[in-house]
């Protein structure tokens, strides 16, 4: 059973203001109200009827200021008025409503191809990565191709981030606050390793909170480089997807390719098995010390090679995602120039830091504060010295 992010809560200040800003819903109703006051101060009869002494009758007339201003008819005319502009208002509004809400759907159907588009275009990059050895021109295409993965209507960022803060989009799991840890620490050259081409030795370190508390495992899948990645990705039985580098070389033997060193539930460091037949890393979850808590912390550390050639280290984001902070540490000498960039779809870019110079970079930070949506991510892109890739 879905569950969702949390109803939306209102308060009668913010349902004021909604009205304010409705201004011709806040006048028809207005006028209808003034109306309906003037009609019940008038008074009822311009005219009386009275007897005298000698049992004649007459007629006296009212000597009424609201009768001589025919305060009577000024409200039902305001009555009138204002409940048909409520009325047209109302109905306005709801057209209006669902008019967005199709331009809405209309632009996640574009945005969903224009992302497909840049994943096949990746992917038809990385069948010939063997032979890739990106010039300065080659690499300013590849960060060109990353920037168009993140969206530029801001309008849809805000009704993204509304809908998620409202409960709208449901999901089993959601995440908070998560950091992501990355060194590339090492060089492993082909010419020492044996190996066809050149690998970085890379650190992960990854910490969120989750609000799935009921899962009773933790397995991490590692994926050679032609297996349904996105398939896995989406496995909810699933709490981590690895995918092996693009050459095949690490296929055969994943474990070269990839090791676990460390898994966390709540603070409390568990111990994992290895399926070699699936290339899983298993462990089960204390879930029956926590179900009383909101959300859990989960951590889980592994050291990972990567291709240099590669030029391209992405991080993906599985599941609905509230604020993220990334820290890239570059400890290798044959990297000349890196740059970072998001795909966040956010209203604004991600806050992104070089240090110590945009020139001489050796960390990298991206942090953003707001939902982000599964599938979206960060890109890492370097270029390698070229006596270095030669």
């Amino acid at each position: 059973m879905a569950t969702s992010l949390g109803p939306s809560k209102r308060s009668l200040s913010s349902t004021l203001t909604d009205l304010y800003q409705s201004r011709g819903l806040l006048l028809g109703l207005l006028a209808t109200l003034i109306g309906l006051i003037f009609i019940i101060i008038t008074p009822a009869s311009a005219q009386q009827l009275q007897q005298d002494s000698a049992g004649k009758l007459f007629l006296i007339e009212s000597d009424s200021v609201l009768l001589r201003l025919h305060i009577d008819d000024i409200g039902s005319a305001l009555f009138q008025a204002g409940l048909t502009i409520a009325l047209f208002q109302v109905l306005l509004n709801r057209i209006a409503e669902d008019r967005f809400a199709e331009r809405v759907d209309l632009s996640l159907g574009e945005h969903e191809k224009t992302i497909r588009l840049a994943v096949g275009k990746s992917l038809a990059v990385s069948d010939s990565i063997n032979h890739l050895q990106l010039s300065p021109e080659e690499l300013e295409k590849v960060i060109v191709n990353a920037v168009r993965l993140r969206t530029k209507n801001s309008e849809l960022g805000i009704v993204i981030g509304r809908k998620l803060r409202s409960g709208v989009f449901e999901a089993r799991e959601t995440w908070r606050n998560l950091t992501v840890r990355a060194d590339i620490f090492a060089l492993e050259q082909k010419a020492i390793s044996g190996k066809q081409f050149d690998y970085y030795d890379v650190y992960y370190q990854f910490g969120y909170h989750t609000t799935n508390t009921s899962r009773s495992r933790f397995a991490l899948k590692v994926a050679r480089w032609r297996d349904e990645y996105d398939k896995y990705l989406r496995d909810e039985e699933l709490g981590a997807v690895w995918r092996l580098p693009s050459t095949g070389e690490f296929d055969d033997d994943w474990q070269a390719g990839f090791t676990l060193v460390d898994v966390s539930y709540g603070g409390v460091h568990l111990d994992f098995q290895v399926n070699e037949v699936e290339r899983e890393y298993i462990t089960h979850l204390p879930v029956e010390d926590v179900h009383d808590r909101d959300d859990i912390l989960v951590q889980y550390t592994f050291n990972a090679k990567i291709l240099c050639d590669g030029n391209l280290m992405s991080f993906e984001v599985p599941r609905p995602t509230f604020s993220a902070t990334y820290s890239i540490s570059i400890g290798v000498n044959d990297i000349e120039r890196v740059r970072a960039f998001d795909y966040f779809g956010l209203t604004r870019p991600a806050s992104i830091g070089y240090s110590p110079t945009l020139n001489n970079v050796r960390n990298i930070s991206i942090s953003v504060d707001d939902w982000i949506l599964p599938k979206a991510g960060a890109l890492i892109v370097w270029k390698r010295k070229p006596s270095a890739s030669t």
